[in-house]
């Protein structure tokens, strides 16, 4: 097993996340600037979201029409498919999160049917009894058991992403809403690594490496939300695998968590 250089790759991998980081901050502001206007009409334990009665920076009209899921933070399980791990296997630590920010598009009059397109940042972190074996020879990325030599006791993989959400959404009337949510996302994957702490000679050694040979920085993925009002239960599924070589063991990520509309 391979391992990587940690300085370099490290330091352009926390940098990349900063830069990143900023421009998705900077795109929450802009969209904020969007919300609707309050309805006095309404009161406060018919709102929706956190903020239903945020105006933004622009004003709009009392009439018009309610938007929903504007900013969204999904909290999930990780794992993976692939044909050498069944599903579920992973720890229960493998725990995930991303945070969109999404403009809401009305196609019909009363906002039951609408489009959602946005941007989001994810943070995926898997930890299983497996490691990825990092290729030198053939520059691939292969998935095995814990090496005998050895006494692993933690493995962890974990990736970045920044993405565009893609969104047709259907909801009933009323704050009360029952909703159903299906789209796709395109992703650019960034700073993926892996960790591996193991007991060698009655010494705990923990070893990060940054950067795989053929790690596949395009990310498409389909996903689904059903809930009622801001609550949802979610699920994603990345559509292309994480390794490119065609020696590399195939790896498919799925999420399942829960999903909160702020406003």
């Amino acid at each position: 097993m391979q391992f990587g250089m940690r300085g370099i790759g490290s330091k352009i991998g926390y940098n990349m996340t900063k830069h990143l980081l900023f421009i998705f901050i900077a795109w929450l502001c802009v969209a904020s600037a969007y919300a609707q206007k309050p309805d006095s009409s309404l009161i406060s334990r018919h709102r929706p979201g956190l903020f239903w009665f945020y105006d933004g920076l622009r004003t709009k009209e009392q009439a018009d029409v309610h938007k929903y899921e504007r900013l969204i933070l999904d909290v999930f399980y990780c794992d993976w498919n692939t044909p050498k791990v069944k599903p579920f296997q992973s720890d229960w630590t493998s725990i995930g999160w991303n945070i969109q920010s999404l403009f809401d598009i009305p196609v019909t009059k009363w906002n039951n049917v609408s489009l959602g397109v946005g941007l989001g940042y994810e943070h995926t972190r898997l930890q299983s009894n497996f490691v990825l074996d990092r290729m030198e020879s053939t520059k691939s990325t292969e998935l095995s058991d814990f090496l005998p030599v050895l006494q692993y006791e933690k493995s962890v993989f974990k990736t970045n992403k920044l993405f565009v959400p893609i969104e047709l959404r259907f909801r009933t009337s009323g704050w009360k809403h029952f909703k159903f949510v299906v789209g796709g996302r395109i992703g650019y994957q960034f700073s993926n690594s892996t960790l591996f702490q193991y007991t060698n000679a009655e010494t705990t050694v923990r070893q990060t490496t940054v950067g795989f040979y053929d790690f596949r920085p395009l990310s498409l993925s389909t996903h689904l939300r059903i809930g009622i009002r801001n609550w949802a239960i979610t699920g994603s599924y990345n559509l292309n695998p994480y390794f490119k070589s065609a020696q590399s063991t195939k790896i498919n990520g799925f999420q399942i968590g829960c999903s909160i509309a702020l406003f």
